[in-house]
């Protein structure tokens, strides 16, 4: 509490800042010392207390000066924040004239602002002191936060009371002369106030406007902090002259006037002799500690270049791929690296000091002789073959190189042995071998795979035939289980035909919401079964796009499979599923819960490499057709946010369809129309003719290319079903023959092939855009095909 010392004149107040731990405080009171004059500042303490090791209060007292005939004296404390010194904390508050709390700005920190705040009132409370009515300002620092607080919201949550309120940056000096002034205004009228002082003092506010005219004069600019210069030594010196001593200077005995001024006059020049050799000698000694301490940073430099250079030296030695051993004359290993450990599978501490003989089969110890004594003569001996023995007793096939390590003098210290392991060439080797081997094999996929196409496509004709035209309930069924093993085998076929003849995209007019939903329909059953839950969440504002709808379906059914399989082994699961417009790109978004990914089983995610079953290729697929699209499919996974796949598809205009031509004549179905099958496989070929003649169509069928020409010049047909692959003339053959002769029949001509993936057949199915099936197909796409073809006009 206030102190009057009618003695000296003097009020002493106490102003103490608190606030929870690093808010600023000590800040605020550093800042405030260095702003102070020497003349007006005392020292700055820090006080330990004999609980509180750990802990320093600062103490500044400032002097402002007389005020009507007393001297305002301010003594300014901080208190402990931490939570474990609240003792401290209230012995210090003990006493207190004025408070300023000092709270941090940071979001983070309003939950201890506000305890802090609670504490201070219990305090108080504690040192029988008011908290409504003791002088009280607040200072809001850090305020150069990111995460700055707005002071608005600060001032609800701890302004209780209405009191003046400063922003601040404490480290810079921002705020704090304002913060003092305050308080000190506060604390000085309060005090007057409540012991009647005001009531002799003419004009009050002038005078406190007097004590912060006072203390804005005493404090100056923020000084960047400096570091307080050494004290200089204190050197004594002892001059000793002769002839006259303090012991010749007894009673009774006179000394001689002329002696002790001789001798004064000597012990002078010797003085000035001397001092003038001392500063002589001191000037060359800097003079000389000048050059020494060049010569040192010149050296010291030059360790640090040697020391960079042999670390560079070491690293290279010891990272190379290759065994690099030292060993002396008499066969003992000095240097081991890292690959050497690798090779002979010896540590370093396990090998250093043994002899080289450990390393050599007992067989070739003599060659260990012959080269001590080439390289003796300072011979380099490269590439020799031989063998070695790892750890273990276990010998492998190695290259090895010795040459000599000399001295200054160039006589030769030790033997250096470069040592490649030739088993892991061999290994290389060998894999290289079976990597072609499987090369050959995959060359033989695409035939293979074309003749099971053929074979499989009259099959699954056939079965679909039975099946409609089965009349037996038996043979119904029967037809319908034949059906459903064919539909197994061409799904089971689907993922490989599409990585092989990855199809081509035919755009239209799409909405992806529609797809997403139309796709989540597909997968639903198998969600429900294995306990997942579908989310949706999709941008109703998305825009319509250009995409080739069955192909997007089946890359997004495959995302979705992807999900849930992700998930099959989690405790939660949950399939997320968002669209979005980012402006550039729509995007669709695939957030599953399964296990996180590691960084290796991410890179192969789309790698048809890295696929072990047919399941494992739905995201290479999804990723091949995002791809021809012009999108692509990325993933990301975080251990306990499990893993997002992101498909993401150009923003295109849909493609403004060319006018439908005028014509009278309504469209042509299927019955009546007359049809040209050309295969050399004859089931096949029956097969055809069997599923056209069903639904009503006119068949002339042909096995080959001649023998189809000689059928279009003797007759006219409404449509042509063609193979690509056939001996003799080919079906691009045939193509070109109707570009010349029957141009308005390569508008109604239907491709089959098992043969896509071939480069020629693709070229040419890309040039002439015509449609095709690849095989194996089914009735239904033959069907729709054929009418979407007899629904084309020849003329266009």
């Amino acid at each position: 509490m206030v102190q009057f010392n009618t003695r000296a004149n003097e009020i002493l107040l106490k102003l103490v800042y608190y606030g929870p731990g690093l808010s600023g405080k000590t800040t605020n009171l550093q800042s405030l010392h260095a702003m102070c004059s020497d003349q007006q500042r005392g020292e700055m303490f820090s006080v330990n207390t004999q609980e509180d090791r750990t802990l320093f209060f600062d103490l500044l007292p400032i002097n402002l000066g007389y005020i009507y005939g007393n001297a305002i004296h301010l003594q300014i404390y901080t208190v402990p924040g931490q939570v474990q010194y609240d003792a401290s904390r209230r012995v210090v508050l003990g006493g207190a004239d004025g408070v300023v709390f000092v709270a941090d700005s940071s979001e983070a920190k309003m939950q201890d602002n506000v305890d802090s705040l609670s504490n201070l009132y219990h305090n108080l409370n504690a040192n029988r002191l008011n908290i409504k009515q003791i002088p009280f300002v607040i200072q809001y620092n850090k305020r150069d936060l990111p995460d700055a607080m707005a002071v608005g919201v600060m001032n609800r949550r701890l302004n209780f009371r209405s009191v003046p309120y400063f922003e601040s940056v404490a480290n810079r000096g921002t705020g704090v002369l304002d913060t003092f002034l305050s308080i000190t205004r506060e604390t000085v009228g309060y005090t007057f106030k409540k012991y009647h002082l005001d009531k002799k003092i003419k004009d009050f506010d002038e005078m406190l406007n007097l004590i912060e005219s006072n203390v804005r004069s005493s404090m100056r600019e923020l000084p960047p902090p400096q570091e307080a210069p050494l004290a200089p030594a204190v050197e004594s010196t002892v001059l000793r002259h002769s002839n006259v001593s303090v012991a010749d200077l007894v009673p009774g005995k006179v000394a001689d006037a002329q002696e002790l001024l001789e001798d004064a006059l000597k012990s002078n020049m010797e003085t000035a002799r001397l001092y003038s050799e001392l500063k002589q000698a001191k000037d060359t000694l800097e003079k000389k500690n000048e050059e020494l301490s060049q010569l040192y940073t010149q050296l010291d430099r030059a360790n640090q270049d040697n020391l960079k250079t042999r670390k560079y030296l070491e690293g290279l030695v010891q990272n190379i791929g290759e065994a690099v051993i030292s060993y002396s004359p008499d066969g003992k290993i000095l240097t081991w690296n890292m690959a050497a450990e690798r090779i002979f599978g010896y540590s370093r501490p396990e090998i250093v000091g043994r002899n080289m003989a450990q390393l050599t089969p007992d067989n070739l110890l003599g060659e260990l002789e012959q080269v001590a004594q080439q390289i003796g003569r300072g011979q380099v001996i490269r590439d020799m073959v031989t063998t070695r023995l790892r750890k273990g007793g276990v010998a492998f096939r190695a290259h090895i190189t010795y040459a000599p390590v000399r001295g200054n003098d160039d006589r030769v210290l030790a033997y250096s042995a470069l040592v490649r392991d030739m088993s892991e060439q061999q290994e290389l080797q060998d894999q290289l071998v079976h990597s072609q081997k499987h090369e050959a094999l995959g060359r033989l996929v695409p035939s293979l795979f074309h003749e099971v196409a053929n074979r499989l496509t009259p099959v699954l004709l056939e079965s679909r035939l039975l099946a409609e035209s089965a009349m037996d309930p038996h043979q119904a069924e029967q037809a319908s289980r034949l059906v459903k093993a064919v539909d197994s085998i061409q799904v089971l076929l689907q993922p490989l035909l599409t990585v092989l003849n990855p199809p081509s995209a035919r755009p239209l007019p799409a909405q992806l919401n529609q797809l997403v939903q139309e796709s989540v329909s597909l997968v639903e059953a198998k969600a429900q079964r294995q306990g997942v839950t579908l989310e949706l969440s999709l941008d109703a504002s998305l825009p319509e796009t250009s995409v080739d709808p069955g192909l997007m379906v089946q890359a997004l059914t495959n995302l979705l499979l992807n999900g849930i399989q992700a998930m099959a082994l989690s405790p939660i699961k949950r399939l997320r599923v968002a669209t979005r417009n980012n402006g550039q790109t729509l995007q669709v978004v695939f957030q599953d819960t399964g296990p996180a990914l590691g960084e290796a089983q991410q890179a192969g995610l789309f790698d048809v490499a890295t696929a072990t079953t047919t399941e494992a290729l739905g995201l290479p697929i999804a990723d091949i057709i995002a791809r021809q699209h012009g999108g692509r499919v990325s993933s990301r996974s975080q251990e306990g946010l499990g893993n997002a796949v992101l498909l993401e598809l150009p923003v295109l205009t849909t493609p403004t369809a060319p006018p439908a031509p005028t014509s009278s004549a309504p469209p042509m179905g299927l019955k009546g129309a007359r049809a040209l099958v050309v295969d050399d496989e004859a089931f096949l070929l029956e097969c055809l003719v069997d599923a056209l003649g069903a639904w009503g169509l006119e068949v002339a069928s042909s096995t080959r290319g001649d023998e189809a020409i000689q059928c279009l010049e003797s007759g006219s047909f409404d449509v042509i079903v063609s193979d690509i692959r056939m001996p003799g003339l080919s079906g691009m053959d045939l193509f070109e023959w109707l570009k010349t002769n029957r141009p308005a029949m390569t508008r109604r001509i239907l491709y089959t092939t098992g043969d896509a993936f071939d480069a020629k057949t693709r070229e040419f199915l890309e040039a002439s855009q015509v449609p095709y099936l690849g095989k194996p197909f089914d009735l239904k796409q033959l069907k729709q095909s054929l009418e979407r073809l007899l629904e084309t006009p020849v003329e266009a």
